[in-house]
C-alpha cells in the first residue's frame, strides 16, 4: 500500500492544477461562510471523496497498465512540471508518459465535469464553492465549523 500515497500525490496535483483555473481569489481575502453554504458543502463532501476515489483508482490503473511503476511514473511528472527537477528518461518512456499524461488529463476532465454537477447538485456556484475551499485552506475557525457539520 505504499504506493498509494505517490499515486494520490499525483491526483491532488492533477486535481490542484484543474481547480486553480476556476480561482482567482486572493488567499489572504477574508470570506464571510454562513452556516447553510457549510451545510452544503458537508453534504457534497462524500459525493467528491467518491469521485476523487475513483479518480486516484483509474489513474493507478492507467500508470500500471502504461508499463510504469508508480514511483517512476511520478519522478518524471515531478520533473516535468518543475524546471529545477530533471530526469533520465528513454525515448520509450518519454513517448510513453507524454501518451499517459494526455490520457489523463483526458480523465480529469470527466472527473471535473462531475465534480461540479455534485457542487451544482448542492445549489452552489463553482466559483462560491471555490471561494469556500480556498478559505478553508487557511481559516482555522472554518475548518472547525465544517468538521462540526461533517460529524453531524
Amino acid at each position: 500500500m505504499r504506493f498509494l500515497k505517490p499515486i494520490k500525490t499525483l491526483f491532488v496535483c492533477l486535481l490542484t492544477l484543474g481547480v486553480s483555473l476556476f480561482s482567482s481569489l486572493n488567499a489572504q481575502e477574508q470570506v464571510e461562510v454562513t452556516d447553510a453554504e457549510l451545510n452544503k458543502i458537508a453534504s457534497a463532501f462524500q459525493d467528491i471523496q467518491k469521485v476523487n476515489m475513483e479518480a486516484q483508482e483509474k489513474v493507478m490503473e492507467m500508470v500500471k497498465n502504461n508499463g510504469f511503476q508508480v514511483e517512476r511514473f511520478n519522478e518524471m511528472y515531478q520533473a516535468s512540471a518543475s524546471p529545477e527537477k530533471t530526469v533520465d528518461a528513454t525515448d520509450d518512456e518519454k513517448k510513453r508518459f507524454g501518451k499517459l499524461i494526455s490520457e489523463i488529463q483526458e480523465l480529469q476532465v470527466g472527473f471535473t465535469e462531475q465534480i461540479e454537477e455534485i457542487i451544482s447538485n448542492e445549489g452552489m456556484s463553482i466559483e462560491r464553492y471555490q471561494a469556500i475551499a480556498m478559505a478553508l485552506q487557511t481559516d482555522s475557525e472554518l475548518q472547525g465549523r465544517l468538521k462540526n457539520k461533517l460529524e453531524q
